[in-house]
């Protein structure tokens, strides 16, 4: 079974972390076009991808992740696992907490129909900011996951 969880672990892992990444450099570029109109489309697809598959890959990498450290007998004490289990319950933390709070208010400001507000915007230069910490901290585990620091 350790081949099928660790498989299923990368797998969940490759696609969440590198289509995290692809959305963060689509975003910028939106972010750079200085069409508020197709930022909020963007921003309203971004959310979609991140609750249609972001959100349960984390949750199939996580249960994986622990069937693999179940199957093979780490100790949960060890810090490459720590530091796991850590970036992802940031990245979760984030997932719950503060995007859909931030979405909330972004539409609020955009209510009326205009993309240009400057609530609208400054609320997806939040999201953008908060975005590139999340991603650096997915990045700095996977780096981890492959080091396995002691």
């Amino acid at each position: 079974m350790y081949e099928l969880w660790l498989a299923i672990h990368i797998v969940c892992a490759v696609i969440w972390v590198g289509g995290g990444v692809s959305v963060h450099v689509l975003a910028r570029m939106y972010a750079k076009s200085g069409d508020p109109v197709a930022q909020m489309d963007f921003n309203r697809r971004a959310v979609a991808i991140g609750n249609r598959l972001y959100a349960p890959l984390a949750i199939v990498l996580i249960v994986a992740g622990v069937l693999l450290v179940e199957e093979v007998g780490y100790d949960y004490g060890s810090l490459w696992i720590a530091l796991g289990f850590l970036g992802w319950i940031v990245s979760v933390a984030v997932g719950i907490g503060f995007y859909p709070r931030e979405r909330k208010r972004i539409n609020a400001a955009a209510g009326t129909g205009d993309a240009e507000a400057a609530g609208a915007l400054a609320g997806m230069r939040r999201v953008l900011f908060v975005h590139s910490i999340e991603i650096l901290i997915l990045l700095l585990v996977v780096v981890d996951m492959a080091v396995k620091p002691r």
